[in-house]
């Protein structure tokens, strides 16, 4: 064990911890113990690749390391789609998944495929198209009170609820070691093509009914997805389909999907460097009715091209040094926030977003990502909006800032705005937990009460001693 240095994704925020690791269930319960003996709350670290403050330890705190917790992954049945259902250990990363089962992919994988299948499953990731955990049937939970559970779709009893209650509770209910998981048939060079639905002013109705179509139309089954640019800008909606096996596509690659990482690493610095020239690309890339193919890879785990950056800027390669030469930030800092909604506050929401930030006119330059997609209905009570019968959309937005700066003042001060504001003219906004959080504490814990009801309720049976704790949790204040 030893001390290490901590910097979230995003660049926003930093520290030094001591670190416990542990690759074996053997070893994560040994450090359970010590927790409890040493009186030093544990926060749980995988992939690490979390924009907000989910694995900063608090004060006092050490950090559990179960980035490499029961890697690998092996077959247990198959079925008559060609479908198959694998268990795979929680430190095992999508990219794993890959290696081992090229013909196969998994149900809407976060962005990136450095993340653990464990943190997906604690973070509730979606995709534009769906959420990840719907794929899984059955994970195991090892917990603080010395207890294993088998956790199962359907199963009675505390298994059962647990099953619902961990997915999303950002492993305050315990530390997931395996995963039953579906995996769906493709072919390694099948292709996604990437649809301009519209293209043109995002404040008219035509773009808001493109992006429900979109969303609502099978054929785009891969995502959908409306880029807004500036302050009511130019906007492009996604529509994202499947092409059939053996079926290519020549002409123009999507942006971000190409295997050549030194392109992408390159693209994505600008991008955070650049924000507007990058607006300038992607709005003449994409016109209306263009359609732009991606291999399927590439297209799934986009962002991945975020996480080559991170890695290269902390080294100290010559594609570093030239990089910094073009003065693009070590870490790439970004305020980063999302905010969920029912379905059909969708536009509501977006005009009382743009209208606050009128209010902040130097952020506009900075706008690196603003964008919305439409999700069906979330089946899981820790999830940021809960469990819902409704259809939802997410609102996601991204300032290249500079940490320390009025910048990074002001953009924080925004979100915090939006978040403040946003029941008043979205009815139903709640910020997302999985992403940076900007809001007042009380705000923050009445808008979260039934998450924050539903931790604390499972924790009091399965961590007593309280041995799982992070600054996330202390903000919602589960202590």
């Amino acid at each position: 064990m030893g001390e290490r240095q901590f910097q979230v994704i995003g660049g926003l925020y930093e520290t030094r911890a001591e670190v416990r690791s542990a690759r074996t269930t053997q070893e994560l319960r040994a450090a359970l113990r010590w927790a409890a003996e040493a009186g030093r709350p544990l926060s749980l670290a995988s992939g690490q690749r979390s924009f907000g403050k989910q694995y900063l330890p608090v004060p006092n705190g050490a950090v559990l390391d179960v980035g490499e917790l029961e890697r690998g992954a092996r077959q247990l049945e198959s079925e008559l789609d060609g479908s198959i259902w694998v268990r795979a250990g929680g430190g095992t990363r999508f990219r794993d998944l890959r290696q081992l089962f090229p013909r196969h992919r998994t149900y809407c994988p976060p962005t990136t495929d450095t993340i653990t299948l464990a943190g997906a499953l604690a973070a509730c990731t979606h995709s534009s198209a769906g959420y990840f955990a719907d794929s899984v049937r059955a994970f195991r939970l090892e917990c603080a009170n010395g207890a294993s559970y088998l956790c199962q779709r359907d199963a009675a009893g505390l298994e059962g609820e647990l099953f619902r209650h961990a997915v999303g509770a950002m492993g305050a209910l315990g530390v997931v070691t395996e995963i039953e998981l579906r995996l769906r048939p493709i072919e390694p060079e099948q292709q996604v093509l990437v649809n301009a639905v519209y293209a043109g002013p995002s404040d008219s109705s035509e773009c808001w009914t493109a992006l429900q179509q979109t969303a609502d139309a099978a054929r785009y089954g891969e995502g959908n997805g409306l880029a807004i640019y500036g302050l009511w800008g130019h906007a492009i909606v996604f529509g994202d389909e499947l092409l059939p096996a053996g079926e290519r596509r020549r002409g123009a690659q999507a942006l971000l999907t190409g295997e050549d990482m030194t392109t992408q690493i390159f693209s994505q610095a600008l991008a955070n460097r650049f924000p507007a020239f990058a607006e300038w690309i992607v709005s003449r890339t994409y016109r209306p009715g263009a359609a732009l193919w991606a291999p399927w890879y590439g297209f799934q785990f986009f962002q991945r091209s975020y996480d080559a950056v991170h890695r290269v800027m902390a080294g100290r390669s010559a594609l570093a040094s030239t990089l910094r030469c073009l003065g693009v930030p070590g870490g790439l800092p970004v305020c980063h926030s999302s905010w969920f909604f029912p379905r059909e506050q969708s536009r509501a929401f977006a005009q009382g977003y743009f209208e606050i930030l009128r209010r902040y006119p130097a952020l506009v330059r900075r706008i690196e990502q603003q964008d919305v997609v439409l999700l069906g209905p979330s089946r899981w009570p820790c999830h940021s909006l809960g469990e819902t019968a409704e259809n939802v959309g997410v609102f996601s937005a991204s300032f290249s800032i500079r940490r320390g700066q009025r910048s990074q003042a002001e953009a924080e001060e925004f979100a915090r705005t939006v978040t403040r504001e946003a029941p008043g003219f979205a009815p139903g906004t709640r910020v997302s937990l999985c992403k940076q959080i900007h809001a007042e504490p009380e705000q923050l814990r009445q808008m979260h009460r039934a998450y924050v009801t539903n931790v604390e309720h499972y924790r009091a049976i399965v961590d007593p001693g309280r041995l799982i704790q992070s600054r996330f949790l202390a903000d919602l204040g589960i202590r």
